[in-house]
C-alpha cells in the first residue's frame, strides 16, 4: 500500500493533496507517481502555510500515523515520536480536531 491508498482509506475516499504526500513521504514525493509514495519521510520540524479547509488536520495526523505506525520497523520510523500532541488556541478548534481525527 502506498500513502495515497492509505490516505484514501482513512479519509473516506479523498485523494491527498501534493503537500500531504510531501509531508508523508519526503520532498521527492509526487502524488501522481505511486512509486514515490511507498516509504516514509523524515521527521523534522516544518512550517506549513495552508488555507483553511485544505486538510491540515488530516495531513498532520495521517502523516504521523503513516510514518510511526504503518512503516516497517526501520531506523527512520524510530525517529518519529510515539505520541502526537496538537496544541490549539481555542476549545472549538480542539473539539473540531477531535471530531476529524475520530472520523
Amino acid at each position: 500500500m502506498n500513502y495515497s491508498d492509505f490516505f484514501q482509506r482513512a479519509a473516506g475516499g479523498s485523494t491527498p493533496y501534493a503537500f500531504q504526500c510531501r509531508l508523508a513521504c519526503g520532498t521527492a514525493a509526487v502524488a501522481e507517481k505511486a512509486k514515490t509514495l511507498l516509504s516514509g519521510g523524515e521527521c523534522r520540524s516544518q512550517l506549513i502555510n495552508i488555507p483553511t479547509g485544505l486538510g491540515k488536520t488530516a495531513a498532520v495526523f495521517l502523516v504521523w500515523m503513516w510514518n510511526r505506525v504503518l512503516q516497517p520497523d526501520t531506523a527512520a520510523r524510530a525517529n518519529w515520536p510515539r505520541r502526537l500532541v496538537d496544541c490549539l488556541p481555542m476549545r472549538t478548534l480542539v473539539e473540531q480536531t477531535e471530531k476529524e481525527v475520530r472520523k
